[in-house]
């Protein structure tokens, strides 16, 4: 069993791979994508200013470098199932804000919701397999979690 968990995680790990690759390899048109849907809050605008003028790039880049590097590392890392149970949590963590920011389908049109709605149900879907491995990764040698541990 634990083979089945190890190829599974690589197998999964593959799609943040691709996607973080992906991303930082067409920057302008993620940075593109993050322009248009992501507005930062004024709260942060101080910091981002910040950022701007450190790094020469704008918060969209930044943002655009950061979720590719995110998702790169963190299947890189799950895959090789070094600290698999915080990297999980992490891609938690950015799919929710993800989803809210690119699929919200609850201030669109009746065709273009549909098509969110799915890729919102989508990414629950990895949310619940992120779960599945912060709960059962990092375990080198051990068995899984048993259904009584919860």
């Amino acid at each position: 069993m634990p083979a089945f968990i190890a190829f599974g995680r690589i197998l999964f790990a593959v799609l943040f791979i691709v996607s973080g690759a992906g991303k930082l390899l067409d920057l302008p048109a993620t940075t593109e994508m993050i322009a248009s849907k992501v507005t930062i809050p004024s709260v942060v605008a101080p910091y981002t200013a910040q950022a701007e003028s450190a790094t020469g790039m704008t918060t969209p880049q930044l943002v655009a470098i950061l979720a590719g590097v995110t998702e790169l590392a963190c299947g890189v890392l799950i895959a090789l199932n070094i600290a698999t149970a915080f990297f999980a949590l992490l891609l938690v963590a950015f799919i929710i804000v993800s989803t809210v920011y690119f699929h919200d389908f609850w201030n669109q049109s009746a065709d273009a919701a549909r098509l969110s709605l799915i890729e919102a149900l989508k990414n629950l879907s990895l949310i619940g397999a992120l779960f599945v491995i912060a709960g059962t990764g990092g375990r080198r040698g051990a068995s899984p979690i048993a259904y009584q541990d919860v």
